[in-house]
């Protein structure tokens, strides 16, 4: 028996898949169904079960050495190598080109997180900055009268100018005015 008979024989499609891809968007009688690895979507079509992977955005049917090849852009031996090695099958693949692939891989999908953490960090730093103006400025308060939640949004915001109007006079205040601005408020 070949190789690659012998893996596809002792491996599941559902653990292959799981193992690179993580979790299923939903589980169904039919199989684990996940977003396409190989294009951007809403909805999960790209379905794996026992009989095997099937992307029907594009029609497309892989069994797990061509998922391998064609998820990490290698050729079909090195996609066998890296399941041998992955799977712990040692005697099917050839260990250190697989676990420098693997290697090379993991260092990319690291780049990558690291990229999308920057991007989300920016993005919330742009939008704590959007939140800070809508605090600010009143014009645009104005437009979220007529919703249920302006009266909370009027309160808070009322509640901050008294806040920075009594500071200030505190800081700007002598000593005789602080002391009956205490009296008073007591």
């Amino acid at each position: 028996m070949n190789r690659f008979k012998e893996i596809k024989k002792i491996l599941d499609p559902q653990d292959v898949v799981q193992k690179y891809l993580g979790l299923p968007e939903k589980k169904t009688s039919t199989g684990l169904w996940y977003k396409s690895p190989f294009r951007r979507e809403k909805t999960a079509s790209f379905c794996v079960s026992n009989k095997g992977i099937h992307d029907f955005g594009d029609s497309t049917h892989y069994d797990i050495v061509s998922f391998v090849q064609e998820y990490f852009e290698i050729t079909p031996l090195k996609a066998l190598e890296m399941l041998s090695n992955d799977f712990g099958l040692y005697e099917l693949g050839n260990e250190y080109e697989t676990k420098e692939i693997a290697r090379r891989i993991k260092k990319k999908k690291e780049e990558e997180r690291l990229i999308k953490e920057k991007i989300e960090k920016w993005y919330l730093k742009e939008f704590q900055k959007i939140c800070d103006e809508i605090i600010i400025n009143n014009k645009i308060l104005k437009i979220f009268e007529k919703t249920i939640n302006f009266e909370a949004l009027r309160i808070i915001y009322d509640e901050q100018v008294k806040l920075e109007y009594w500071f200030e006079i505190l800081f700007d205040a002598d000593e005789k005015t602080k002391e009956r601005l205490y009296l008073d408020s007591h």
